[in-house]
């Protein structure tokens, strides 16, 4: 993992201590008593340590965050201090891993796996080691007892959506039959379905997709109840989330249950629409979502739904003066990808096959670059202390370039940069 990897995830972790007081939905009487209430127990670190903060390390955290956005929370100093000198980062890790993978793994078990697996050998740390930080940790069986599951619900619409993704019904596409996914977001108070489509692939980039469409029509929601799979635990997902002040939260492994309102609504959807449906008649996505979304309209969304004797798109307009919502530019903005690359000495980086060229005066340098990973023929450099478009970054034309006259003795320091396209 690089540095700059250590410092975003840094910056994430910041920001998830800081996201109740950022969205409003911290319930003790004031910020600092929040700030108190949070810091009570030590916190594990990205990396596996267990630290204990002060009550204004989080207070300077949510004034830097107030000031200069998911950015300001990235530092600046090394990350690596203090590390555990017994158990390496890799190690933890995959102590964490494995309590994830097996909850009913022993502690010695977990040792030998170490071994077994190349992640240690004997005479770098003892049993006892292992046991010591697992204790700290809470990872033994002892210290991770079972929680209550309790029916809950929200009080206001876009308190909190849930996501999930379903199989759909096999379609004859190009001639050969083909899965479909149903990828959906709910409302918890309202229970409205708020934006579901079908696609060929369940992956992040359709998930986002679907994530984006839903924020358009609905606002933008405080908290976001995810599952742990590929598609929504990802880095660009967490970047997503951060930036428009949304919480974050996965269900835990192995317990789902805290998911059922949207696995609820996929039943009914399946019992009322697709189990009723001839699948013979529709041979590509547009038709089946068409479909979809007309029995969303006319049928789901409009009818009295038993939990909360009245239909989901009444419910949710009783909140709709409480909606936060979001210009679609901004929505645009906050959606697109970010990924380093190191500018070459042709002033050119290679982004999924494609090089394109970028100002010189940037050569030599590593840069963060944006993306819509739906539309690669343009991608983006932001100016990182306002956030602010600087360049928009273009497919290289090397037949063009041949033609151009070259520009010596170009002092480039000088350089202002402007929002020159290239």
């Amino acid at each position: 993992m690089t540095t700059e990897q250590q410092k975003k995830e840094l910056a994430l972790f910041r920001f998830s201590l800081i996201a109740p007081v950022v969205s409003g939905t911290f319930k003790e009487e004031s910020k600092m008593a929040y700030f108190r209430s949070a810091t009570k127990e030590p916190c594990l670190m990205p990396d596996g340590r267990l630290i204990r903060f002060s009550p204004l390390t989080l207070k300077k955290w949510y004034q830097y965050y107030t000031t200069g956005g998911l950015e300001a929370l990235i530092p600046h100093n090394r990350i690596d201090l203090g590390k555990s000198r017994a158990l390496t980062d890799d190690v933890c890790q995959q102590i964490h891993a494995y309590r994830q993978t097996f909850p009913r793994i022993t502690g010695k078990k977990i040792y030998e796996k170490l071994i077994e697996d190349g992640y240690m050998k004997k005479a770098d740390a003892s049993l006892d080691t292992v046991y010591r930080y697992m204790k700290q940790a809470d990872l033994t069986r002892e210290g991770m007892p079972p929680e209550e599951c309790l029916a809950y619900e929200f009080a206001h619409a876009n308190d909190c959506w849930q996501a999930d993704t379903t199989m759909g019904p096999v379609i004859v596409y190009e001639k050969r039959k083909r899965q479909t996914y149903l990828i959906s977001f709910i409302d918890d108070a309202s229970r409205l379905l708020l934006h579901g489509e079908f696609f060929f692939e369940d992956n992040a980039i359709n998930m986002q997709h679907v994530f984006r469409k839903a924020i358009q029509k609905f606002g933008i929601p405080k908290k976001a109840y995810f599952d742990n799979g590929c598609s929504y635990r990802n880095t660009q997902l967490e970047w997503i989330c951060a930036s428009l002040g949304i919480v974050k939260i996965h269900t835990k492994p192995y317990v789902p249950k805290g998911h059922g309102k949207i696995e609820r609504s996929h039943r009914t959807a399946k019992d009322g629409w697709q189990n009723a449906t001839d699948w013979n008649e529709f041979h590509c996505l547009e038709d089946v979502n068409k479909s979809y979304h007309e029995f969303l309209d006319k049928k789901y969304n409009h009818s009295k739904h038993s939990s909360i004797d009245k239909s989901p798109k009444e419910r949710y307009l009783e909140d709709f003066d409480r909606i936060r919502f979001a210009e679609e530019s901004q929505l645009y903005e906050q959606f697109l990808h970010r990924i380093t690359r190191k500018v070459t000495p042709t002033a050119t980086i290679s982004l999924f096959r494609t090089v394109y060229e970028v100002p010189q005066q940037y050569i030599g340098y590593k840069i963060i670059f944006r993306y819509n990973p739906e539309d690669m023929s343009e991608i983006y450099i932001y100016e990182e202390e306002t956030g602010q478009r600087k360049h928009r970054i273009l497919p290289v034309k090397k037949v063009d370039n041949a033609k151009r006259k070259r520009r010596p003795n170009i002092d480039y320091g000088r350089m202002d940069g402007g929002n020159s396209d290239v």
